[in-house]
C-alpha cells in the first residue's frame, strides 16, 4: 500500500534508540527524508546512517527538547538540509521516576514535565506554522497506556502522557482547517527497552495477547497516521497494547 508520503521531510524526536529509531526507519522505507533529533547526538547520527545505508535519506541531530532555543536551531538546520518538516513525531520521552506520590521529589516531577511535555509543545511550536502555511503536515504525539489508565508509582509520568493527549487534541483543532492533523499513540509494554521494574512481570500477564509489543509496532501505526490514507482523522488516541488496556482474566 503507498501510504503517499514519498519525499515529505519527517522529524523523529527521541530517535536514537527503541521506539524512536523503528518510527524514523519505517518513515524512510515510506520515502521520506528523515530528520532524527536526540540528546545522544551519535545515537541520531547512527541511526541516520542506517536508514542511508538501507538507500534512505537521514540526518542526525544533537537536541535537547527541553531547550526552545536548542529546538529553534535544529529545526532551522533541518530546513536547511532536507526542507521544510512535514511530519512531526514527537516521540522523545522519559520514565525518570518510579516513585508513589508521597516519595517524589518536586525535581523529579519537573523533569518529566519538561521531557515528555514541554518538549513536545517546544518542537511543535516549532514546525507548526510552516505546516499550517503549505497546508499539509501530519503531527504524532507519543503517549502511553498510562496516560489513559494511570500508574502505580508512575504519576509524574502519567500524568504527562495524558497531558500530551489534551495537547495533540488542540493542535488538532488548530490545524484541521489547514491541512495539518495531530493524534495520538499510546502504547503499551513495548519491548526489548520496555519498563524494567519488580512490576514488569504482573504487566506482561495483563497483556491480552499475552506478550510484549515491539518497536515496529508502533512503528507502522504512526507511519499510517502520517499517510494520506489517514487524512480524515485528526484529534485521535490509537492504543497499540495488544489488548492490555481491556479486562482480562
Amino acid at each position: 500500500m503507498d501510504l503517499g508520503i514519498r519525499g515529505r521531510v519527517a522529524l523523529v524526536t527521541g530517535g536514537a534508540r527503541s521506539i524512536g529509531q523503528a518510527d524514523a526507519t519505517v518513515l524512510a522505507a515510506e520515502g521520506c527524508r528523515v530528520a532524527i533529533f536526540d540528546l545522544n547526538a551519535e545515537g541520531a547520527e547512527e541511526t541516520a546512517k542506517v536508514i542511508e545505508a538501507t538507500g534512505g535519506a537521514a540526518r542526525g541531530y544533537a537536541c535537547d527538547v527541553r531547550d526552545s532555543g536548542q529546538v529553534g536551531a535544529a529545526v532551522a538546520a533541518v530546513e536547511r538540509d532536507l526542507g521544510p518538516v512535514d511530519i512531526c513525531v514527537n516521540n522523545a520521552g522519559i520514565i525518570f521516576t518510579m516513585a508513589q506520590l508521597k516519595d517524589m521529589g518536586d525535581a523529579d516531577w519537573e523533569l518529566n514535565l519538561a521531557v515528555n511535555l514541554t518538549g513536545a509543545y517546544h518542537v511543535t511550536k516549532a514546525v507548526f506554522p510552516g505546516m499550517r502555511e503549505r497546508r499539509w503536515g501530519r503531527i504524532v504525539c507519543m503517549a502511553s497506556i498510562a496516560g489513559l489508565m494511570g500508574g502505580f508509582g508512575q504519576t509524574a509520568y502519567a500524568t504527562t502522557k495524558m497531558g500530551l493527549i489534551g495537547f495533540a487534541k488542540s493542535v488538532a483543532l488548530e490545524g484541521a482547517r489547514y491541512g495539518v492533523t495531530a493524534n495520538v499513540i499510546a502504547p503499551g509494554i513495548i519491548g526489548p527497552n520496555a519498563l524494567l521494574s519488580p512490576m514488569y512481570e504482573r504487566m506482561a500477564k495483563r497483556v491480552a495477547m499475552q506478550r510484549e509489543g515491539e518497536p515496529e509496532d508502533v512503528a507502522h501505526a504512526i507511519a499510517f497516521l502520517c499517510s494520506e490514507r489517514a487524512r480524515y482523522i485528526t484529534g485521535a488516541v490509537l492504543t497499540v497494547t495488544g489488548g492490555m488496556d481491556h479486562f482480562t482474566f
